[in-house]
């Protein structure tokens, strides 16, 4: 019987802590679309009585190809009303990590983070942080994403260029050979 009871008693304890985490913490999960310039906007809002909570928000994205990512967050602090404090601004995925610079002043913070040659695959970018203000607060930024040309394609442009550079230099030897002064004897 003294087992019953304790085993009951951890049992509603670990019930009640798992609601009180659910309870205090803001997780989304957003899928992101891209506009056909490869740019995407992001961000959350937080509204009263989310105030002390913490929160993780992610956005996740698929690219088909070889990119380039680079992606900005921006929270602004007004008075005590709406704030919020970000503590960390990654992206992960396909074995990547990267984690974002914070840059911060008089309230406001900047948080930039710039990735190149990653491969294609599923990506999720995560913003994580506090709500400060009494009335919530929000985030918002962009994304944008650039394909990296293929080796191949690279190859390809750089012997295209070599064959022009051939014949332009062969043309240029045939007009030299061509225009020689004439009246004039050699020695």
């Amino acid at each position: 019987m003294k087992k019953a009871i304790s085993a009951l008693f951890v049992s509603a304890s670990l019930l009640c802590s798992a609601a009180s985490y659910a309870a205090t913490d803001l997780n989304n999960t957003s899928a992101i679309t891209f506009t056909n310039n490869l740019t995407s906007s992001l961000g959350a809002s937080f509204g009263a009585g989310t105030s002390t909570k913490t929160f993780t928000e992610s956005f996740t994205f698929t690219q088909g190809s070889l990119f380039t990512l680079t992606s900005a967050v921006i929270s602004i602090t007004l008075s005590s009303l709406s704030g919020l404090d970000i503590t960390s601004f990654s992206l992960s995925g396909n074995g990547v990590t990267s984690t974002g610079t914070l840059t911060s002043s008089a309230g406001l913070q900047t948080w930039t983070l710039s990735a190149s040659n990653l491969s294609s695959g599923l990506y999720t970018l995560s913003a994580i942080g506090s709500i400060t203000g009494t009335g919530g607060g929000s985030f918002g930024g962009n994304l944008s994403v650039a394909a990296v040309p293929e080796a191949s394609t690279t190859a390809m442009m750089l012997g295209g260029l070599a064959l022009v550079g051939f014949a332009a230099t062969r043309r240029r030897r045939k007009q030299g050979a061509d225009t020689r002064p004439t009246g004039l004897m050699p020695a």
